[in-house]
């Protein structure tokens, strides 16, 4: 199926009326306190952020490349006079300039990334045999475009992860490339971005690497960004009292369970696997393109399986579940559960982070002053009663692309693309994956805005 093909002028310009409703009306006060805090920068406190912030905006828990690249961005805005002062009392109250103006640098990595996530399917399908590789499939590019977890994080949660997803992608394409140097390098900054990304740095590099000290090396190239920004701030007490103690927080404020020796037993045996594998990347080149998409997706899912999440933290492994597509031939059943797994992570938040990831952050958006207080929250309408469905749906999700490719790899009559006959409760009778397609879509962007309509109707 070679949708792009498929779409007209009004799916197009469906799309771009939904993203923009999304970009409009929803931002998560985090977006407004990071953003408020770069202006520190602009005003000369390049040596003293974190102290001179520490009473304007509180906690900076961010590494300073995050305030950097806000701060740049803000450069018009006060050349233009149309930075306000911020003081502890006024940085929520972002203006709707600056709303649009940092959802914008949001849009515009996610556009990138987008892009991104098109050059990398390119690099797979290049050297694909036709019975390697779904080359008739969905388009990885169109699918994390569509991504309903994409959407969220960066169009209505207003998240910055954004910017790890960007540079991690960027690392993926000089990989396949073989460019291993600027795969480092790119690591590194995601890696400064978020500490997550080392998640799947290490088994990629333990993939192409097997000497000892170059692996040593590719760790310290993975780090090098983030000890320069360490490096640069190091005279701050305040600086280490906040990084380090989000760190601290972060690594124990989780209880030893089950869940994390079983993830942790599984990460660990991955890559030893991946290490002491023989793998000829250059005369199988598909098998290193799967393993590396897959590694990285088990990574990433074990990890958010006994970890505390954080809802715009999903993004990361979502341009791998679209690049896993490449290799998935019933593609029908992946949208069905994409589909399915962002209503339960949807409903998850809605129950978990009740007046802050809900119909609440509608306020953080351009017209959250003039809209009426809502005293119906999204928990209200759809209630605790769900969790336990949804969170099964989310990590249903999670671990989808594996388990599809271990199905199809030992179950022909799977691979098949076919009407899913065998897939039962999958074989819904949808006669495309376009149809799925665009259910996926219209979910994505207008679930969020159905159950904030509905409580603004009860008032």
């Amino acid at each position: 199926m070679k949708l792009p093909s498929q779409l007209s002028k009004f799916d197009y310009a469906v799309y771009a009326i939904s993203l923009c409703l999304c970009f409009l009306l929803f931002k998560q006060s985090d977006l407004t306190h990071t953003n408020s805090s770069s202006f520190a920068f602009l005003y000369g406190h390049f040596w003293d952020f974190y102290d001179y912030n520490k009473s304007r905006m509180g906690d900076n828990n961010y590494l300073p490349i995050f305030y950097w690249f806000f701060a740049l961005w803000n450069i018009p805005l006060k050349l233009l006079g149309l930075l306000p002062e911020v003081t502890g009392e006024t940085w929520m109250l972002a203006t709707p300039i600056q709303t649009i103006w940092s959802k914008l640098l949001l849009a515009v990595f996610f556009f990138c990334s987008v892009s991104l996530v098109g050059k990398i399917s390119e690099q797979i399908s290049a050297t694909a045999l036709p019975n390697k590789i779904n080359q008739d499939g969905l388009p990885p590019r169109y699918l994390f475009a569509t991504s309903p977890i994409a959407i969220f994080a960066v169009f209505i949660f207003s998240g910055y992860d954004i910017f790890a997803v960007f540079f991690m992608l960027l690392g993926v394409r000089a990989y396949f490339a073989k460019n291993f140097n600027w795969f480092a390098l790119w690591f590194s900054v995601a890696i400064s971005f978020k500490y997550f990304a080392v998640l799947i740095y290490l088994p990629l590099v333990l993939l192409i690497e097997k000497r000892l000290i170059y692996l040593v090396l590719y760790g310290l190239l993975g780090v090098s960004i983030t000890a320069i920004q360490f490096a640069l701030y190091w005279h701050s007490d305040i600086f280490l009292g906040e990084i380090f103690g989000l760190v601290s927080a972060k690594a124990t404020g989780h209880a030893v369970s089950i869940r994390f020796v079983i993830a942790n037993i599984a990460y660990g045996a991955m890559c030893l696997y991946l290490y002491f594998s023989k793998l000829d990347i250059t005369a199988d080149p598909q098998a290193w393109y799967r393993r590396t998409i897959f590694a990285c997706i088990l990574s990433y899912a074990l990890f958010f399986s006994w970890v505390l999440w954080h809802p715009q933290w999903i993004i990361l492994i979502t341009p791998f579940i679209c690049l896993s597509y490449s290799f998935t031939r019933n593609q029908k059943t992946m949208l069905c559960i994409e589909i399915l797994g962002y209503l339960g992570f949807a409903i998850y938040c809605m129950n978990n982070w009740v007046g802050n990831v809900d119909n609440t952050m509608i306020y953080g958006g351009v017209f959250g002053g003039i809209l009426p207080q809502m005293h119906t929250l999204a928990s209200d309408v759809i209630g605790h009663k769900w969790m336990a469905l949804s969170r099964t749906l989310f990590y249903g999700l999670l671990y989808a692309p594996l388990l599809m490719m271990v199905l199809e790899r030992f179950d022909p009559m799977i691979a098949r693309k076919s009407d899913g006959s065998k897939l039962g409760f999958w074989a819904i009778g949808l006669s495309s994956e376009r149809t799925l397609f665009d259910i996926r879509f219209l979910v994505a962007t207008y679930f969020y805005i159905l159950v904030t309509a509905v409580c603004l109707y009860r008032g």
